[in-house]
C-alpha cells in the first residue's frame, strides 16, 4: 500500500506533529525526510530546499556508511556533494 501526504495542505497542528515524530526517527531507518538532520556547518549546502527525496536518500547513505547524521565530516560532505551537487 502507497501513500501520499501533501504537506503543503496539512494544518500548522498536524505539520508540528508530523515534525516532531520525523525528528525522533533521526538515525533511524524510519527518517521520513520532513525534518531538518543535518549538522549546523550545512545550512548553506541546499538541503532545506532538498526534497524529500533527496533528503532520504542523503539520510539513509549517510547510515549506511556508519555516521551519525547529525555530524559533520568529509565523508557526510561528500554524500551531500554526490546527491545534490553542493558546492563546498
Amino acid at each position: 500500500m502507497s501513500y501520499s501526504i501533501n504537506l503543503n495542505s496539512v494544518s500548522n497542528k498536524t505539520f508540528r506533529l508530523i515534525s516532531e515524530l520525523d525528528n525522533a526517527l533521526i538515525n533511524s531507518d524510519d527518517y521520513l525526510g520532513v525534518c531538518y538532520f543535518w549538522h549546523h556547518s550545512y545550512r548553506h549546502f541546499g538541503l532545506r530546499d532538498a526534497t524529500i527525496s533527496q533528503r532520504k536518500r542523503i539520510h539513509k547513505a549517510m547510515m549506511d556508511n556508519g555516521l551519525d547524521v547529525t555530524q559533520e565530516s568529509d565523508e557526510h560532505y561528500k554524500i551531500i556533494n554526490k546527491i545534490l551537487g553542493a558546492k563546498k
